[in-house]
């Protein structure tokens, strides 16, 4: 007897024509979805001191014939340094704010350099920034203490000139510290690109890091007489890129006992000869080529400087910076790398300079910053860089206190991925495109999370100043288990964290 068709067949046919069209769905969805991993199992760095950059001490400084920086002016670049909760600043600092012309003047502590300097640390430590205090700035200019632009060519005394230096940097240390109650100032930096940019002359007898090992070793010296060593970390030997890692080699086994943190930094990604400029994967190998030369002593590691100025110094001028500025901190966090110190934080006036130069400075203002100078000609000085959107958000909410972990991750197809954990109990991650087009992506985690996150996105074509607007607002939450997806624009940064606003 022939059976009758009836409902049973159809609905098969349909519940099969659904799942069909959910399965083929579900696999374009994944083949156009990038599928990132935060492996929270997995710690990189169980002390990250953050995002941070170099940010000169000059806010109190005043130039004859040089229009001051007002109350107001201060005040913004303040408020700037704590809407972005900037972890450690790495200022300048020089022999001649107290010594005047000669190195073997009396040490004066209330010199009107001195006296500004006190009021911008004052600052500081009210905002909770940490310092990186220069042990001067050119080597080895400083050393023997020659004012002159450019050095003449007197020649350093290698008996006498080290342990006069060294006691220079005790009783600035002893001053600024012990008698003022700077504690914040827990870093001490051994002069900047010492070994590779020759500034001054190197003494007879001795090659120049010959003489950098003998002048490093009398401020340690000095530093363990006094017993203000355990006050300071002492960073070096801030080699000017890692073309010259050999250095970074040459101090692991020369400087060991004395460094501390070791330290270099580059710009453009020069070494690797590569035009456009060197994204995330020429960053993330100029971190590790530092960090496998000084592998054997379980130290820390900084880049201390980067940027970019090629093709020229509109780059930095231009919002897709922020996205630059971002691949080079994901790639060096996911190094492993202690911190970075970006240059710099803002245009600056350098005290007394009038100096109009090939590396961006314009009558003593440098502009490689986030922000414009108010004592600079350029045009609406209150308005800052659109890269400060994107470099401000990774400073504030990717940690730096209190312990604060970073995590293995693992990025897909121009998706860069960092995770970080800035205290107890909080998660933040950040996803960086470097495509020029939006993607889609689903954030894989090896725990489950249970959290609501808040979203801050910067896109580089939306990015707008409004007066009242210092850092850019979430935009959504969104509630995590074990997963997250997200759409992010081209050339866009997303940060997202469990930290309140």
């Amino acid at each position: 007897m022939k059976q009758k068709s009836g409902p049973l067949p159809i609905l098969v046919l349909i519940l099969t024509s659904v799942f069909y069209s959910s399965f083929t769905e579900r696999k374009v969805l994944e083949k156009n979805t990038a599928q990132l991993f935060v492996y929270t199992d997995s710690i990189l760095s169980d002390n990250f001191l953050g995002v941070n950059g170099v940010y000169h001490g000059f806010a109190y400084m005043e130039d004859p014939d040089v229009k001051p920086m007002t109350a107001q002016d201060r005040d913004l670049e303040f408020s700037r340094v704590a809407a972005m909760d900037l972890k450690i600043a790495r200022t300048w600092y020089r022999p001649d704010w107290a010594c005047g012309a000669s190195l073997y003047n009396n040490f004066d502590w209330e010199s009107e350099r001195m006296k500004a300097f006190y009021q911008w640390l004052d600052k500081m430590k009210a905002l909770k920034v940490d310092v990186a205090l220069q042990a001067g700035w050119w080597f080895t200019r400083d050393t023997y203490m020659n004012t002159r632009v450019p050095a003449d060519q007197s020649k350093p005394d290698p008996e006498k000139d080290p342990a006069r230096y060294a006691n220079w940097v005790s009783e600035s240390l002893y001053q600024l510290i012990k008698i003022r109650g700077y504690t914040n100032i827990k870093y001490l930096v051994l002069f900047t690109e010492p070994l590779n940019y020759r500034s001054g002359v190197i003494p007879d007898g001795f090659t120049e890091p010959e003489y950098y090992d003998k002048v490093c070793t009398q401020i340690d010296s000095e530093l363990r007489k006094s017993d203000l060593r355990s006050a300071v970390k002492l960073v070096g030997p801030n080699s000017g890129s890692t073309d010259t890692a050999a250095y970074v080699g040459w101090s692991v086994n020369n400087l060991n006992d004395v460094i501390d943190i070791y330290s270099w930094h580059s710009y453009n990604g020069k070494q690797f000869n590569t035009n456009p400029p060197l994204e995330y994967e020429g960053w993330k190998q100029i971190a590790e080529v530092g960090k496998e030369k000084i592998k054997q002593t379980g130290k820390p590691f900084w880049i201390d400087e980067y940027g970019a100025n090629k093709p020229d110094e509109s780059v930095r001028f231009k919002a897709d910076y922020g996205n630059y500025l971002a691949q080079c901190v994901a790639a060096f966090i996911n190094s492993g790398a202690q911190t970075s110190l970006l240059w710099i934080l803002f245009d600056q006036k350098y005290p007394a300079s009038r100096v109009t130069n090939k590396d961006s400075f314009y009558k003593g203002v440098q502009r490689w910053g986030l922000t414009k100078s108010p004592q600079d000609s350029i045009a609406n000085p209150k308005d800052p860089y659109p890269s400060w959107y994107a470099f401000s958000l990774m400073s504030k909410y990717l940690g730096g206190r209190n312990g604060s972990k970073t995590f293995k991750t693992k990025g897909s197809d121009s998706l860069y991925v960092v995770a970080t954990e800035p205290s107890a109990n909080e998660i933040s991650f950040m996803v960086v495109n470097a495509a020029h087009t939006d993607r889609k992506f689903q954030l894989n985690f090896t725990k489950q999370i249970n959290q609501s996150v808040a979203r801050y996105l910067f896109d580089p074509v939306k990015i707008t100043h409004t007066a009242n607007k210092l850092m850019l607002p979430f935009d959504k939450r969104l509630k995590i288990n074990t997963r997250l997806a997200d759409r992010i624009p081209a050339r866009g940064v997303a940060v997202y964290t469990t930290m309140k606003n």
